[in-house]
């Protein structure tokens, strides 16, 4: 049985979460303080926001379709499951991988006090937990799957408030919980909601295709955020930009809109740039943070205007893209096969 085509818009909606990362960083690494703040800086941000719900969201839903693609194939469940959980090791393993990377390159090692980056909680980090814990979602009966992502994606935008407010102290759980240390953006509440929700969208795409039925779901999760916002709240801890489940269901309901709307393009749209991106999205992750946030970047930290991070964030854009490109052309060389002996007379007569 042949396999089905590529979905070529799971690359795109990839693509388009690095550009709004390469933006974000650009814009937080480079912008100099002196310049003045306008609308079109938290239009920015705005949109550099979504980079992060972005990747977790399209974990969870290449989670999804991936297990479904191998129940079609016939592998048993427990051999489904152990590679998910595999799969989900890497990631971790990846993510202090490159925090040691970041922590060499970035000079971290040359502050008192450094070597605390080497554990401090990351999107990557979020995204290799989430997918254990999915992974063993995923291995529940299929009539109840699609209500345990939706459950686990609720209950984690509903506990976020309360565990935000949790005044234990500081331990070890405290950077994985919230992130309430200085300059730390990740943790798993509330942003495990997104990954899981993508694993329920990915439930409603495993067999095909539905891009009105999702563009219905986004537009009904941003709805419900909304409107939540709009009611007398419940939590006494108040933080709409990073604990209100309203503001985690407007952003999840704009990542499954996309997704829709990327569903209605012909499979063959000129959308080069985004599928390299979205295929080497870790390549464009790490590359992003180094030469923003890295020892290489230091001349331009806080010192350029919004014209210069724009420039420099399609630079960067365009670097990713060039580099992306070049690792594909290398993989496709790999996989030719070795070219034929020439046939010469001797042998031909032989």
């Amino acid at each position: 049985m042949s396999s089905p085509p590529r979905r070529n818009w799971l690359d795109w909606q990839r693509g388009l979460a690095v550009l709004c990362m390469i933006e974000v960083h650009a814009l937080d690494a480079w912008l100099s303080p002196a310049e003045p703040r306008s609308s079109i800086h938290t239009a920015l941000w705005m949109l550099g926001g979504m980079a992060a719900p972005g990747f977790l969201y399209m974990a969870g839903l290449a989670q999804s379709l991936t297990l479904a693609a191998q129940a079609r194939r016939g592998i048993p469940p427990r051999a489904r499951l152990t590679t998910a959980l595999r799969r989900a090791l890497v990631v971790v393993a990846a993510a202090y991988g490159f925090r040691l990377l970041e922590y060499v390159l970035g000079g971290a090692w040359l502050v008192s006090g450094g070597w605390r980056d080497l554990f401090r909680v990351d999107v990557l980090n979020v995204i290799g937990v989430g997918l254990v814990l999915s992974a063993l979602l995923a291995a529940l009966p299929a009539r109840v799957r699609a209500a345990a992502f939706v459950a686990a994606a609720a209950l984690v935008a509903l506990a976020t408030p309360p565990i935000a407010a949790w005044s234990g102290g500081p331990s070890w759980l405290a950077p994985w919980s919230f992130a309430r240390a200085p300059g730390a953006s990740f943790a798993l509440f509330p942003w495990l909601a997104f990954l899981f929700g993508g694993c329920a969208a990915g439930e409603l795409l495993s067999a095909s295709d539905r891009p009105v039925a999702t563009i219905a779901l986004g537009a009904a999760l941003y709805a419900a955020g909304l409107a939540g916002d709009l009611l007398p709240t419940v939590y006494a801890h108040q933080d709409f930009w990073h604990a209100s489940p309203a503001w985690t269901a407007m952003r999840l309901g704009i990542a499954v809109a996309a997704s829709g709307a990327l569903q209605l393009l012909p499979p063959a749209a000129p959308l080069r740039l985004l599928r390299a991106l979205g295929r080497h999205s870790l390549l464009a992750y790490v590359a992003s943070v180094e030469l923003t946030y890295g020892f290489t970047a230091r001349p331009l930290r806080r010192a350029l205007g919004t014209g210069g991070v724009l420039l420099g964030a399609a630079a960067l854009a365009l670097l990713a893209w060039w580099a992306a490109e070049l690792l594909d052309r290398r993989t496709a060389r790999r996989r030719l096969p070795p070219p034929e002996a020439p046939v010469t007379p001797t042998a031909a007569a032989a």
